[in-house]
């Protein structure tokens, strides 16, 4: 999180403030900023930026569970039963202030929700710059769901979660933001508050803040992308499909492509490399409308099956040219989109 920046040393650092029990560290790389709050005695309230990178390597290594830190001009001393440290500091003036949302709509999630959400979506996302909007994580809150959507307009994902919110709000989360919640968010679930503002974005637990930018721009209608109804679907086991498609991809042409030809019997998968040679691939699925063919890009597939959380994965066909769905049987709240390849 701490910004590697040489024109400015003080975003280098964290800044610690011992005030009314509680240790709070900051840290910003001038886009996202956090706030993480620890539980201290605390006999002064101190102020101090400490070099971020020195300060985790050391605490990284110890493995004493209390120490006592106190402050002598710019010079941090920590002690605890086997250590004795000091760290030079710099003073505090001149961190960034992280800013404190103001007349923000708030709603309430788990952390689970969240997390689950955006791992779902986020490799949909594009990673050019040249369209900020489709380089974030688009979010809507309707009365009682939150929907999380990301494309780079050859894929798509879609995720949703049930909350009781009472307000209808669409934004744009900056991708690095949505990478930094997922990082932030532990194994533990616990309840946390989303804040929205005009133009920034807040996620808050017991133990931590984190204030990002939003991104500026009109999301795309990405729901005309995705299919109203499918003439056919391919219903096969997730991990068997997951591991003939990396089999075939050792195959694959220059442009990632593997064909899929399902009928009846299943699904028969072929990939063929002029420099390699060729591969096909039987394996039993279900089968529910008339035989289709499908040529797609296999790392796009492999993204869209690693967020399929079921044992089988359905393939809804939609028609020749259409974009193809993955879903999860029975689901209603996740979508993966591919894009066909042109034969």
């Amino acid at each position: 999180m701490v910004a590697k920046n040489i024109s400015l040393p003080i975003l280098n650092t964290i800044l610690l403030k011992a005030d009314k029990n509680t240790i709070t560290l900051h840290a910003t790389n001038l886009e996202i900023g956090i706030r993480y709050f620890i539980g201290a005695k605390i006999d002064a309230n101190i102020s101090i930026a400490i070099p971020a990178r020195t300060l985790s390597e050391f605490i990284n290594s110890i493995r004493d569970e209390k120490i006592t830190i106190s402050i002598n001009k710019n010079i941090l001393a920590i002690i605890s039963e086997k250590y004795q440290t000091k760290i030079l500091c710099i003073a505090p003036d001149e961190f960034p202030i992280i800013p404190t949302l103001r007349d923000a709509t708030e709603v309430q999630i788990q952390t689970s929700a969240i997390k689950e959400a955006i791992s779902a979506v986020i490799d949909s996302a594009s990673l050019l710059e040249t369209r900020p909007e489709l380089n974030g994580i688009f979010v809507k809150i309707e009365k009682n769901k939150i929907t999380f959507a990301a494309t780079d307009s050859f894929r798509l994902s879609e995720r949703s979660a049930q909350i009781t919110a009472g307000v209808d709000k669409e934004f744009i989360i900056p991708r690095n933001t949505a990478l930094e919640v997922v990082r932030l968010f532990s194994e533990n679930d616990t309840a946390a508050i989303l804040a929205i503002s005009e133009n920034q974005f807040a996620v808050k637990t017991d133990d931590f803040e984190l204030v990002s930018r939003l991104v500026d721009g009109r999301y795309p209608d990405y729901k005309k992308v995705i299919p109203e109804r499918s003439i056919a679907t391919m219903t096969v086991d997730k991990d068997e499909f997951e591991r003939q498609i990396r089999t075939a991809s050792i195959f694959s042409s220059s442009i990632s492509d593997i064909q899929l030809k399902i009928s009846k019997t299943g699904i028969l998968i072929c990939a063929k490399n002029s420099d390699k040679g060729d591969i096909a691939i039987q394996q039993v699925g279900e089968l529910k409308g008339d035989p289709f063919d499908l040529n797609l890009n296999y790392r796009y597939l492999l993204d869209g099956l690693k967020i399929i959380p079921t044992k089988l994965v359905r393939i809804d066909f939609a028609g020749v040219g259409s974009p193809v769905a993955l879903r999860a049987p029975e689901r209603e709240d996740l979508v993966y989109i591919i894009m066909p390849l042109r034969t």
